[in-house]
């Protein structure tokens, strides 16, 4: 397959055998790119080069994955992408290559980095938009960890900016939407930015593993461009170590967005980028999803619980197409729907989410049932059997100093929510 090129709208290509991308140079669209943000990223404030070409590395692989097929058999891709960027030099072969490590511990595939000094940068400035100062950009997806993160942070005397990334997703979209609204209610000050970025050509991969990289790399630049310090990343712990449920599940298709490894990787990484003192963290990393919720839903809020609901957690929304199905709905069966609904158990909150699994009756529910029987089955040996202490700990790379029994305590109370859950 061709090279991606990510390069400035009106630059010319540097390859003659490369698939074009150019993104373009004001919030819109080219032929290939849909874009919040202009190539020169001014609407995230004064960032720092580096990070803004960390985030167009993002999107140029965010964009390779999903645009390329995934081989049925292998499962494996060689990904290349040319990237052009401000500042190539500041990039150094040991960064590409943990770059590029960091990708295929995300994807399961092989990628190359390629890096192109940009010849052409398109002038684009917002004097109307106001840049103030902030403490902390914190990541806000639609989905219930994060929402809790917002809640838990709500109180605090800290600057914080909200970020989300604009899915095409309708019910992603409901779900940011529900939340900004209650958000700005019950905190008139509060900053809820949202910026969507995908290619407009068609899309060829369904389950893309290197989207809370984009994500990720968005946060950076606007972190750079507020003078932000810290970014949170809300994710109960349970779910970043995603601990394989039964001997056949594990591997890099199995999501680490959120993973300990990958905080550390990505960490490692920016040490080594021209940033300013910038940290990205999981606050949350030592909580199982029902502590979170019960942390940040107040018991007698009718509010806090409507919010809840409304959050997305489904990792399978396209069981929405089933007859009288809701492809907007959580599905109820899948691994994440699981553990939500096990989350709310534990917390001893009222789970007031309309599950799909819910709405659907007699064959069509059957049909539900049948298409999520493998989540069911892994469901089951989890909780019939537990967890083998080596499989969780062989399951994935660790940071230095991990400490396992606090991984694998933090486990077993993760499968002791699930296992609340009645199928």
């Amino acid at each position: 397959m061709n090279p991606l090129e990510l390069l400035p709208e009106g630059a010319p290509e540097t390859q003659s055998d490369t698939d074009i991308y150019p993104w373009p140079a004001k919030p819109g669209r080219t032929a290939a790119i849909h874009a919040d943000l202009g190539w020169s990223l001014a609407e995230l404030g004064p960032a720092q080069p580096a990070a803004k070409d960390f985030l167009r590395i993002a999107a140029a692989a965010y964009v390779a994955d999903r645009t390329t097929s995934r081989p049925q058999l292998t499962m494996c891709r060689d990904l290349h992408i040319v990237v052009h960027v401000e500042q190539p030099d500041v990039w150094t072969r040991d960064g590409l290559d943990r770059l590029a490590d960091l990708l295929h511990w995300l994807t399961g595939d092989n990628w190359r980095i390629e890096l192109v000094a940009a010849k052409t940068t398109p002038a684009h400035n917002r004097p109307d938009a106001e840049v103030e100062p902030t403490d902390i950009v914190s990541l806000l997806s639609g989905g219930l960890d994060s929402l809790c993160g917002a809640l838990l942070h709500f109180d605090t005397e800290d600057d914080i900016v909200f970020l989300g990334h604009r899915d095409s997703s309708t019910a992603v979209r409901k779900a940011q939407d529900t939340i900004k609204a209650a958000l700005y209610k019950r905190r008139p000050d509060a900053s809820y930015l949202r910026y969507a970025f995908r290619p407009a050509t068609t899309t060829r991969e369904s389950t893309p593993r290197t989207r809370s990289l984009l994500f990720m790399a968005m946060a950076t630049a606007l972190a750079s461009g507020r003078s932000a310090t810290t970014i949170l990343v809300p994710e109960n712990g349970f779910t970043s170590i995603n601990p394989p449920l039964e001997p056949s599940r594990g591997g890099p298709l199995t999501t680490r967005s959120t993973h300990p490894w990958t905080f550390h990787t990505l960490q490692m990484l920016l040490n080594t980028l021209p940033l300013d003192r910038m940290t990205i963290t999981n606050p949350y990393a030592a909580e199982t999803k029902g502590a979170m919720v019960a942390a940040a839903l107040r018991p007698d809020s009718a509010d806090d619980l409507e919010l809840a609901a409304a959050t997305l957690s489904c990792a399978k929304l396209n069981a929405g197409r089933l007859p009288g199905g809701n492809p907007n709905l959580n599905c109820g069966l899948c691994i994440a729907c699981l553990v939500r609904r096990g989350a709310f158990i534990a917390a001893k909150r009222v789970d007031r989410t309309q599950y799909l699994a819910d709405v659907l009756t007699g064959a069509t529910h059957k049909r539900l049932k049948h298409i999520r029987r493998h989540d069911i089955a892994a469901w089951t040996y989890a909780t019939d059997a537990g967890f083998d202490e080596y499989r969780v700990i062989a399951s994935g790379l660790w940071p230095p100093n991990t400490d396992f029994d606090a991984v694998l305590a933090l486990c077993n109370r993760g499968l002791e929510e699930l296992a609340r859950v009645t199928i």
